[in-house]
């Protein structure tokens, strides 16, 4: 791995001879790793830094949001977990038309309609990969909700802002603003209710979240509330287990997660990248013109085609070398002109290896910041809004049915090469979650630059939903020579400044040619990468 950049390194890489962890939040990542140091593997680590992160990134992810992984095990074949839930039994179209509704709220009650997916997902790594036991894993992430923690600056600006818009949500504002205040940086904030529903799950197992006296809990504790969700709702869930996705790339293989997870955008688009690459002389390389113009089609593409599979799949080699390279002699961009996506949001995303290859790469979200506003009472977690991004147009392919799981920005990349494992990685950041990890993916092999660096470096992104076509382009300062006074697509130009959470908050792990484990977080968020000593 090359150092070489002018650009200005934040941090030094974590770097060990056992094996990294890189999460958005400092407890997280040591949780990680002491695991590790303990005797536990990557997937052990991962669902203890997984607990941690639903204690001090709430705001991001918890109990009442999905997953997604990536797991590399033992040298075998990379595989998909996808965690996400479904809509609730009685969520169909006419339920909210005939309330007058056009289009499914962002936050409250109407927008709490999918059953929270990262419990089960817990009990599904264990059991295929654990050597510890769930109630051992979850011990350190119990101890910071009844204990406590320091609030971050980021943390309590989260709190501060969605209190704004959370005025009427009694329940959250008797969690996160005891005595109507913000907890200020640095402040220690313990979650009592939090701590004993962890306390709950550790006791009586995941299982209990979904059918057992926890799932009775949650549902009594939404009486009032408005939430359609059912006890068999709950009962119904479970994880789709399944291959990998993947394309080769420069000499790499790149994987992704599969649908309902957007991801295949990013491998559609790295074959674009590569069919311009045999049109243009030898030794040139494609334009950042090319490369926003062929992305821009790949969102396109996955705006018509990527939902749920048991609805809508794949087009038939929409991941071979002939698909991409029509779409670059063929580019057909469809849809609505949209203003600018200022919320990108609210994500977790993790990654962690070891020094024998093995690794993880896992993103959880609540959606947008504390998901629903809509919590169960007295458990001390909020349900997700991750059905709002619905459709109530039936006839769109996201649309809304019972039991379906909607069009999930969730994506999450692991890269091998040679067979052998080379980079986990990912982002928060909403619809350009895709557009982050291509440009981490060149960073990382076309410009052979370590973790570290390559998430310092400046970035771009054009933001829009499905529902969308992007009309702005956002860039940070850096790139002001590049973008400056030029039109991508007939995107209109924004200078976001330097490290703007508006291009996510991505994390790295790595397997260096020398055995070494290497790992970076994003500057622009909380994290930090630890070593296992």
């Amino acid at each position: 791995m090359s150092g070489s950049s002018n650009v200005f390194r934040t941090r030094p890489d974590a770097m060990s001879m056992k094996g990294v962890t890189a999460t958005s939040s400092l407890q997280a990542s040591m949780i990680g790793s002491r695991i590790i140091e303990n005797g536990g593997n990557v997937v052990d680590a991962a669902i203890a830094s997984s607990a941690a992160l639903c204690v001090t990134q709430n705001n991001l992810c918890g109990l009442g949001g999905d997953m997604f992984a990536l797991v590399r095990m033992d040298g075998k074949e990379i595989m998909d977990y996808n965690g996400s839930g479904r809509s609730a039994g009685k969520a169909d179209i006419d339920y909210f038309t005939n309330r007058g509704l056009k289009v499914l709220p962002s936050r409250g009650p109407d927008s709490a309609l999918t059953v929270p997916g990262i419990v089960s997902m817990w009990k599904t790594l264990n059991r295929d990969f654990g050597t510890m036991e769930i109630k051992d894993l979850l011990k350190p992430a119990i101890d910071l909700a009844l204990n406590g923690f320091p609030v971050t600056h980021n943390y309590s600006s989260s709190i501060e802002a969605t209190g704004r818009v959370f005025t009427e949500f009694s329940e959250w504002n008797r969690i996160f603003r005891p005595g109507g205040r913000t907890p200020m940086p640095g402040e220690i904030f313990r979650q009592k209710d939090l701590g004993e529903t962890l306390s709950l799950i550790s006791q009586d197992g995941p299982d209990s979240f979904y059918d057992g006296d926890l799932a009775d809990r949650i549902i009594n504790g939404l009486n009032g509330t408005g939430v359609i969700l059912e006890s068999e709702d709950f009962r119904r869930h479970s994880v789709t287990v399944s291959k990998a996705l993947h394309t080769d790339y420069h000499g790499h293989r790149v994987y992704e997660t599969n649908p309902n997870s957007q991801a295949a955008t990013a491998l559609l688009w790295l074959n674009m990248i590569q069919e311009i690459e045999d049109e243009i002389p030898r030794g040139h390389e494609p334009s950042m013109e090319d490369i926003i113009r062929s992305g821009i089609t790949a969102y396109d593409w996955r705006n018509r085609f990527i939902a749920d599979p048991d609805h809508l799949k794949l087009p038939s080699g929409f991941l071979s070398e002939s698909y991409a390279r029509n779409l670059v002699e063929n580019p057909s961009i469809q849809g609505r002109s949209s203003g600018e996506n200022v919320d990108p949001g609210d994500t977790t995303y993790f990654s962690i290896c070891d020094a024998e290859g093995n690794s993880v790469s896992i993103i959880q979200s609540n959606y947008m910041g504390f998901g629903s506003g809509i919590m169960p009472k007295s458990l001390g977690f909020v349900l997700q809004n991750r059905g709002s991004y619905f459709s109530l147009d039936s006839t769109h392919h996201n649309c809304l049915k019972p039991g379906k799981r909607t069009f999930h920005t969730l994506c999450a990349a692991m890269v091998e090469k040679d067979g052998d494992f080379r980079y986990s990685l990912g982002t928060m950041g909403g619809d350009i979650q895709p557009q982050i990890h291509v440009q981490i993916i060149r960073n990382l092999i076309d410009s052979k630059l370590d973790p570290q660096l390559s998430l310092d470096m400046p970035r771009w992104a054009f933001p829009g939903t499905i529902y969308e076509k992007p009309n702005t382009l956002i860039y940070e300062g850096e790139l002001a020579s590049v973008i400056h006074g030029k039109r991508f697509s007939g995107l209109e130009t924004k200078d976001v400044g330097k490290y703007s959470s508006q291009t996510g908050h991505a994390q790295i792990t790595a397997l260096t040619e020398y055995g070494s484990s290497m790992g970076g977080s994003d500057p622009r968020g909380d994290g930090v990468a630890i070593p296992v000593l």
